[in-house]
C-alpha cells in the first residue's frame, strides 16, 4: 500500500491511499467433472456440475453391459397377485 501526499486545506491533511493489486487470484477449482463406476451389469458415469449444485450430481447415466438385461429379472410377485394366483389354481381344482 502507498500513501500518497494529496495537500494541506485549512488545517486538514489529506492522504490518500492506493494499493497495488497483487497476483491474489485463487486456484480455479473445476466446475464440471466427471466420475465412472463400473461393475459386472452396466456402467454408470455421475456428471458433477458446481455452479449448479454442490449437494450431488446433475446428472446420472447408466451404459448397461451387452449380456445384461435389467429388465428380464424374476420380478416378486405382489400380495394381489400371489391372492389372484392361488384363486385361479382353486378354480381349477374344483374344476377337476
Amino acid at each position: 500500500m502507498f500513501l500518497i501526499w494529496v495537500g494541506i486545506n485549512k488545517n486538514f491533511l489529506y492522504l490518500c491511499t492506493m494499493s497495488v493489486p497483487t497476483n491474489t487470484k485463487t486456484p480455479i477449482k473445476p466446475t464440471k467433472w466427471e466420475v465412472v463406476y463400473e461393475d459386472e451389469e452396466c456402467i454408470s458415469i455421475w456428471k458433477y456440475n458446481s455452479k449448479i449444485t454442490t449437494a450431488g450430481p446433475v446428472e446420472v447415466e447408466y451404459k448397461w453391459k451387452r449380456h445384461y438385461n435389467p429388465w428380464n429379472q424374476n420380478k416378486k410377485k405382489s400380495l394381489g397377485e400371489l391372492a389372484k394366483d392361488a384363486r385361479k389354481e382353486a378354480k381349477k381344482k374344483a374344476s377337476d
